[in-house]
C-alpha cells in the first residue's frame, strides 16, 4: 500500500497545522507494502540519479543518523526539534509506573516520531540536513516505512481503551496522560466517528477540569474539518508556500480571538506565524 504524504503535523503536539510541500522541495511518499516492497520503493528512488552511487551513500548515512536519533527517541533521551515532543513521551514512559499509562506514552512517542520523521524530511534538518532530494526521498522511505502501521494500531488500541475504560482524566493520571490521549485521538482520521464519540465525551470533561480546554478545541475543529463544517477556533489549516489557510472556514470571525483565550489558545495572528512553509528553516524563538 502506499501512501502519498502531501501534508504532515508540522507543531510539535501534532494538533493543528498540516505543512504542505513548497514549489522547491521533494514530494514524498510512503510505501507500506511487503519487506521487499519497500526496499523497492526506496531503490526507486535513485533511478532517475546521474550518481546513484554517492546519493546511496549519503541517503546510507542519513539513516544511520535518523535510526540512531529514534532509537534515543523510543528511549526517552532528550533529542532536539523536531523530535522534542517524542522524546518527552518517550521518557514519561520509561518513568511510568502504571503500566497502560506507560503504553500510553510509548504509543504518544511513536505517533510524534512519525510526524518529526516528515518534519524534518520537509526541512531538510536534523537526519536530512545537506541531502538532496534524491537521498532525501530514498531516506525518507526508508525511516518512514518502519512506521507504517502506527496510526492503525493506535487507533485500536485508544479506541478500545476508551470504550472500556473511559477518559484518561487529569485527576486519576495527570495532564500528561491527558494530552497523550488527545493526540492519538487526535490522529485517528480513519474512524472519524469515534473522534466524534470522544468530542462528546470531553465536553463536561472540559468543565469538571479533568481534560485541557486545548484538547477540546483542536479536536472539535478537527471533527468539523472532516464533517466540512466551519470550524470555531481556527486551528486546522495548512502551512503554504504563501502562509497558513485553514482547511474549513472559520466561524463568526469578529468573536474568534475571544473564543481562542477561553480555551488557552494564543492569538490567531501569532499562531499563525509558528507556519513555517515546507524547505524553510525554522527560526530560533
Amino acid at each position: 500500500m502506499k501512501f502519498l504524504l502531501a501534508a504532515v503535523i508540522s507543531l510539535s503536539a501534532g494538533a493543528g497545522f498540516a505543512q504542505t510541500p513548497s514549489s522547491g522541495a521533494p514530494f514524498l511518499s510512503v510505501n507500506c507494502g511487503t519487506p521487499d516492497q519497500r526496499e523497492q520503493a526506496a531503490k526507486a528512488q535513485l533511478s532517475n540519479s546521474s550518481t546513484p552511487d554517492v546519493d546511496l551513500a549519503a541517503a546510507t548515512r542519513a539513516i544511520a543518523l535518523g535510526k540512531a536519533q529514534h532509537a534515543k527517541v523510543l528511549d526517552g533521551q532528550p533529542v532536539d526539534d523536531p523530535y522534542r515532543s517524542a522524546s518527552r513521551f518517550g521518557a514519561l514512559a520509561k518513568t511510568a509506573t502504571d503500566p497502560e499509562i506507560a503504553e500510553l506514552y510509548r504509543r504518544t512517542a511513536r505517533d510524534q516520531l512519525n510526524r518529526s520523521i516528515f518534519t524534518a524530511a520537509m526541512r531538510k534538518a536534523s537526519w536530512a540536513t545537506g541531502l538532496n532530494d534524491v537521498s532525501l526521498a530514498y531516506a525518507f522511505q526508508r525511516l518512514s516505512s518502519e512506521g507504517c502501521g502506527v496510526e492503525i494500531d493506535n487507533l485500536r488500541w485508544i479506541r478500545d481503551r476508551i470504550v472500556s475504560r473511559g477518559w484518561f482524566k487529569i485527576s486519576a493520571h495527570g495532564a500528561d496522560a491527558d494530552g497523550a490521549a488527545f493526540l492519538l485521538v487526535q490522529h485517528a482520521d480513519r474512524d472519524p466517528d469515534f473522534q466524534s464519540q470522544v468530542l462528546t465525551l470531553l465536553e463536561p470533561l472540559v468543565a469538571a477540569g479533568e481534560t485541557k480546554p486545548l484538547n477540546f478545541a483542536y479536536l472539535f475543529d478537527r471533527v468539523a474539518a472532516a464533517n466540512n463544517r466551519p470550524q470555531r477556533y481556527g486551528t486546522q489549516g495548512r502551512c503554504l508556500p504563501t502562509g497558513w489557510t485553514p482547511v474549513v472556514a472559520i466561524e463568526d470571525v469578529g468573536g474568534l480571538e475571544a473564543r481562542r483565550a477561553a480555551v488557552g489558545l494564543p492569538p490567531h495572528q501569532e499562531y499563525v506565524k509558528r507556519c513555517v512553509p515546507a524547505g524553510t528553516p525554522k527560526t530560533p524563538g
